[in-house]
């Protein structure tokens, strides 16, 4: 068991290294990295010690696996990927072995071998995940995403049979009742 002043030390700990992570994250978002797998990684160290950040830890974890998974989808967007991700890891061995680039550290370069080992990484588990699921005969983790898409849409759109009062037609023509007969231009019965 922790004595007091541990875990207040904990809590400061864990709380500057969220914040920096989830800062680090939020710039990544703007800059070459995987912004939103360290924005992730920022509000699960949150959440280690904040209710608030465990909620937003499992959306931000979702929309990452979202991103991660649709680009897995399209052959053009995995490649394009993959090819950035080994990109990070060239510039940043770059950065450490070239003293002459602007910024030139271990730190640099390091920062960006691992933004693209986990651009990499996350990229080899979204196509793990879809031939898994492609081999059991199951749909793609994109695909679900789709699905549950098309569904979240179809909940908020507005039912395109509904009239606004339920009495009027929206082009004035007066609603058929029960029990009357129309007839079309010809005269017949319809």
């Amino acid at each position: 068991m922790l004595t007091q002043s541990a875990r207040l030390l904990r809590r400061i700990a864990l709380t500057v290294l969220g914040i920096v992570v989830l800062g680090v994250g939020i710039a990544m978002l703007v800059l070459p990295g995987p912004g939103f797998l360290v924005v992730a990684l920022g509000f699960f160290i949150l959440s280690l010690e904040y209710e608030w950040a465990r909620s937003r830890f499992e959306r931000t974890r979702r929309k990452a696996a979202d991103l991660a998974d649709q680009a897995a989808a399209n052959r053009f967007s995995s490649a394009f990927t993959i090819v950035f991700g080994l990109g990070m890891v060239a510039a940043g061995i770059a950065w450490i072995v070239v003293e002459t680039l602007p910024a030139s550290s271990p730190w640099t370069g390091g920062s960006l071998i691992f933004s693209g080992l986990v651009v990499l990484a996350t990229m080899i588990v979204s196509l793990w995940q879809a031939k898994q699921a492609r081999d059991a005969g199951l749909p793609t983790p994109a695909e679900l995403l789709d699905e549950r898409e098309q569904e979240e849409r179809a909940d908020t759109e507005p039912d395109g049979d509904s009239k606004p009062d339920g009495d009027s037609e929206p082009d004035g023509d007066s609603p058929k009742r029960a029990g009357e007969a129309t007839q079309d231009p010809a005269g017949r019965p319809g």
